[in-house]
Formats: C-alpha cells, structure tokens, sequence
C-alpha cells in the first residue's frame, strides 16, 4: 500500500483521541498534504493492521503510515513540528 495514512477511528469516549485525531487531519489539510483517513472503527482487521505497523498490540489512534513505513504516533502538546517531523 502506497501513500500517506491516518489511521483514525469514528467511535470513540475518548475526548483525547478525537482532539488528537482533529489536530492531525488539521494540519495536514492545512499543508495541503494529501492521506487516506483509514477508519479502525470500520473493521477489526483494520485496527490490527495499524497495531502490527505501529509494533504496539495495544496501539490507539491516531497512527501514521507512509506506504509501509510507520511514521509515528501523535504526540499531544508537540505541535505541529511533531506532524512535520513524521513526514520526513
């Protein structure tokens, strides 16, 4: 698979998972960097894939993948930079 993924989730209690999610789809809207929005809610086989790439069995949402590549999780508080840095 080629290409910039979020892996986001549309169900979810958790207020820190969807300001997190929120700020990450902001600012790579805003940098016009273009991804697919990957949806875990949608399929569990879609969550354990984002668990195997991040090499976490318990990861959460947000997690970005460049291609194959895991990028990294969102850090909350970091900033922008953070998001930046990933996409190197």
């Amino acid at each position: 698979m080629s290409g910039l993924r979020v892996y986001s989730t549309s169900v979810t209690g958790s207020r820190e998972i969807k300001s997190q999610q929120s700020e990450v789809t902001r600012i790579l809207d805003g940098k016009r960097i273009q991804y697919q929005l990957v949806d875990i809610s949608q399929d569990n086989a879609l969550r354990d894939e984002m668990r195997a790439l991040a090499g976490n069995p318990k990861a959460t949402p947000p997690q970005i993948v460049n291609g194959d590549q895991y990028c990294g999780v969102w850090a909350p508080g970091v900033g922008s930079g953070s998001v930046g840095g990933l996409l190197q």
